[in-house]
């Protein structure tokens, strides 16, 4: 598929201004780029962990800014799917629509209209209007390059589409190190993050050979694959996002190991109708938003999960939300947490289940 990208060049003080000029011509999805890092208030509205970072060549902010949408376009390698009987499957949400040259056209002369108008009256800076042709193709592999492999403790994680480094070849070969491949697709991690490489090092910590584990939303099941290379017996996983399903079963697959060691249910396990039931287990790893291990360590969560004496090992968690993160688990009188884990701006707090 290839789309056409529209950008306007403002400036910050303007973006309303302009976003509600586009949104006036028919565009319902726009995207902002500019160098003012979130509010403390943005930053809980979007329910993230994630600490606002500023590249080290980003420049301060000099109130520059782009608004930009899409506009998708006919490409000859487009393929139309066809539904039994051969009706056109034309369900598509409007950002698939296929849009004409003369309908762009009608919308640039539009909106160009629009920004003249606005110039009477509000500053917009530079006001002008560029254009390109983007396709899947230009992204659809770029974000591989952004990833190496990862050693923590003895695991090394490798993207599928890499060779093997030769300063870890004797490593893997003795058997010291295990070696886990994995493919994330664009959508979940390679074990990079400090959150991961935390959960992994809580997991060669505290798991046994034999022990069955059960990591909740596991995205690639790279911790489950940590799991398995390291003895647990079965791991059992759940997510919330059915997309992780290819990307599991192919991580899976990758590594040699059965689908009947890795069980994949995709559910909610802090909605009470999930349904989801199974025996205690010894380990529960969670590497998550902290305000969902709050959540999973209130009575009736994970502790319903965990066998007496079984731990639960959280990441994902940043530094600044540790007190909210114990202040949790310390009003559930079935935990008492025995250790935690430190890396930069991360921690991952383990807590035990009392027998």
């Amino acid at each position: 598929m290839k789309w056409i990208c529209i950008t306007i060049n403002t400036v910050t003080s303007a973006e309303d201004l302009i976003s509600s000029a586009v949104l006036s011509c028919g565009i319902t999805g726009i995207q902002i780029e500019n160098n003012v890092p979130p509010s403390e208030k943005e930053m809980k509205a979007m329910f993230n962990d994630l600490l606002p970072e500023t590249a080290p060549d980003m420049m301060p902010d000099d109130g520059s800014s782009r608004v930009m949408f899409y506009l998708r376009i006919h490409d000859t390698d487009d393929s139309t799917d066809e539904l039994p009987g051969g009706v056109v499957d034309d369900s598509y949400t409007i950002h698939d629509r296929i849009y004409t040259e003369e309908e762009i056209r009608q919308i640039l002369d539009l909106l160009g209209s629009k920004l003249k108008e606005l110039e009477k009256h509000s500053y917009i800076g530079p006001g002008t209007l560029e254009l390109s042709v983007t396709s899947d193709s230009d992204w659809i592999d770029n974000w591989k390059q952004f990833y190496e492999p990862v050693k923590v403790g003895s695991i090394l994680i490798l993207p599928e589409w890499m060779d093997l480094p030769q300063e870890y070849s004797d490593e893997v070969t003795e058997g010291t190190v295990n070696l886990i491949n994995i493919n994330p697709g664009s959508a979940f991690g390679t074990g990079s993050h400090e959150t991961t490489k935390l959960a992994v090092l809580g997991l060669e910590k505290y798991m046994h050979p034999g022990d069955r584990v059960l990591d909740i939303g596991t995205g690639s099941g790279i911790l489950g694959l940590c799991a398995l290379k390291k003895g647990a017996s079965h791991v059992t996983a759940t997510e919330i996002d059915s997309g992780c399903i290819p990307c599991v079963e192919n991580n899976i697959s990758i590594n040699g190991f059965d689908s009947s060691q890795f069980s994949l249910y995709i559910t909610n396990l802090l909605d009470p109708l999930s349904g989801f039931t199974a025996a205690p287990f010894p380990v529960v790893t969670a590497n998550i938003l902290s305000p969902v291990i709050v959540a999973l360590a209130a009575p009736g969560y994970a502790d319903r999960f965990t066998s007496p004496g079984g731990v639960f090992i959280t990441s994902g968690l940043a530094s600044s939300r540790e007190d909210e993160v114990l202040d949790a688990f310390a009003s559930n009188p079935s935990w008492q947490v025995i250790d935690i884990l430190r890396m930069n701006d991360w921690i991952s707090i383990i807590a035990q289940k009392r027998r």
